[in-house]
């Protein structure tokens, strides 16, 4: 599947116990899809994906993809604060089928540019996860043509 189009982040269902409500993912996918969207991102800063360990994480990505069933494409939003923890969770995601990561730089670092393309590629090769445009913009620069696609 091709990533265009409206991509919305979706939101991370928590009971008042504050435990995820993986039995509501379904219910908003199938609205999304409904209304004619072209992918879904879980897990991103919408979903909370920051506040998420790991086994969570995953879990909210699968009960996405299981719920997307094939209809559209699932982004799989990545948020941490090391490569290495990036990595982690992209190895975690590696038998669902996702179509891409969005990987955020890592927070409260001031990193050049460079540095910030040499922790994307790093997830990318070690995972063997294609990110391209998925992974957005870094500081207002297209990563596009860093890429092999």
């Amino acid at each position: 599947m091709t990533l265009h189009g409206i991509i919305p982040p979706m939101t991370t269902p928590f009971g008042a116990d504050d435990e995820l409500k993986l039995d509501l993912v379904r219910g908003q996918v199938d609205w999304l899809v409904g209304q004619g969207v072209h992918g879904l991102a879980a897990g991103g800063s919408t979903g909370e994906g920051h506040t998420l360990d790991a086994a969570e994480f995953r879990d909210l990505v699968a009960a996405t993809v299981k719920a997307v069933a094939g209809r559209v494409p699932v982004i799989a939003g990545i948020i941490v604060d090391s490569t290495r923890d990036a990595i982690r969770r992209a190895r975690m995601l590696r038998d669902l089928k996702v179509a891409a990561l969005q990987v955020t730089p890592v927070h409260y670092l001031f990193r050049p540019d460079e540095a910030m393309l040499t922790h994307f590629k790093t997830v990318a090769e070690e995972t063997g996860m294609h990110g391209g445009e998925a992974l957005g913009r870094a500081r207002g620069r297209s990563l596009e043509g860093h890429w092999k696609h």
